[in-house]
């Protein structure tokens, strides 16, 4: 947390810059996407801490947000890349919704619910007819890991009821599920086509349908879920150790591991064990922590490293390298701090 109090502070506009180059020493630009869902973890730690201070972050990174909404609803993927700044994402928007329910839960604030509103109706007028987005996606391709986006819109409607929002994010978790395979596998869980997934977008894709499926008590969304993070639980070394990428039959050649897939799987274990007490997800959550605390900068006094994730593990490893991301470290709190409420 006090890693993406630094990040927050680099910057001047109250997003979370997106990273810290380890070789450059400088922060990256701020991340809306990211920003909108590291909102709720600011909130969640508030509570843990007893410190409004961290609300108040909170609510500095959602006005933020508020300025850079599009006309037509969307948000755009941001200042990371200047080409394409304005450019409307469906994930991205799918992501800010979700910190943007949070806060208006948290302040009543109706300027946030509206926005909120605005972003879940644009992306119903640009889903495809069998529930998928694939305009205004990354690369112009169909992600599966957008049923994180679903959830969003699960969320939206909670705290402002509408059927099309619902009924838009019911179809949406319905074709993901199609395109899995019997083993879990997901064929669209990509960033890039003929990639294998890393294990940060699988868990997207887990983590969108598992809550999804929570949300709505449906059990074959929640047992979808289940056969991904089952997979991947099989897969984990004694140590933690998790393969970064996984392609079809869960097959993977690469010898590095992504920290912030680790992440997002611990929280995804210690969920199932939530919700079915079964002792060897808690293990597998367990272990993970523990490796990649490992990981983990402490020693050093430079904001942007001490308490900084990076992406990979070895650090010169693909995904991200010598940077320390915001998404790693927010990911990685969440699990901490699940952990900690799990063991009270």
């Amino acid at each position: 947390m006090t890693w993406l109090c630094a990040a927050q502070d680099a910057l001047a506009e109250g997003g979370v810059s997106a990273f810290y180059d380890l070789r450059a020493g400088t922060w990256g630009s701020p991340y809306p996407e990211t920003t909108g869902y590291i909102l709720p973890t600011f909130f969640d730690y508030a509570v843990f801490s007893g410190d409004d201070a961290y609300r108040t972050r909170a609510v500095r990174m959602a006005n933020w947000l508020l300025t850079l909404q599009l006309p037509g609803g969307a948000f755009p993927i941001g200042p990371l890349w200047p080409d394409w700044e304005r450019a409307p994402l469906v994930f991205d928007t799918g992501q800010i919704i979700h910190g943007l329910v949070r806060v208006y839960e948290e302040t009543q604030r109706d300027d946030f619910l509206a926005s909120a509103r605005r972003a879940g109706k644009w992306l119903v007028e640009i889903q495809d007819v069998d529930g998928a987005w694939r305009k205004f996606t990354s690369l112009g391709i169909v992600h599966t890991y957008n049923v994180r986006t679903a959830w969003g819109l699960l969320r939206l409607h909670q705290v402002d009821p509408d059927p099309q929002i619902r009924d838009a994010a019911i179809k949406n978790l319905a074709w993901a599920i199609q395109d899995q395979d019997l083993d879990g596998w997901f064929r669209n869980a990509h960033f890039s086509p003929g990639e294998p997934p890393l294990t940060h977008t699988i868990a997207y894709t887990i983590e969108g349908l598992l809550e999804s499926g929570v949300m709505l008590q449906d059990q074959q969304i929640i047992g979808a879920a289940r056969r991904a993070a089952d997979a991947l639980c099989q897969r984990q070394n004694q140590d933690g150790f998790l393969r970064a990428r996984y392609g079809p039959g869960w097959s993977s050649n690469v010898d590095w591991s992504c920290l912030t897939g680790d992440a997002q799987m611990a929280i995804l274990w210690q969920r199932l064990f939530q919700l079915s007490s079964d002792q060897g997800y808690l293990h597998a959550a367990k272990t993970a922590n523990t490796y990649i605390k490992q990981a983990q900068s402490r020693a050093s006094r430079q904001p942007g490293v001490v308490g900084g994730l990076a992406g990979s593990r070895p650090i010169y490893a693909e995904y991200e390298p010598y940077r320390n991301l915001n998404w790693a470290a927010k990911f990685f709190a969440d699990s901490l701090l699940l952990s900690i409420n799990l063991e009270q």
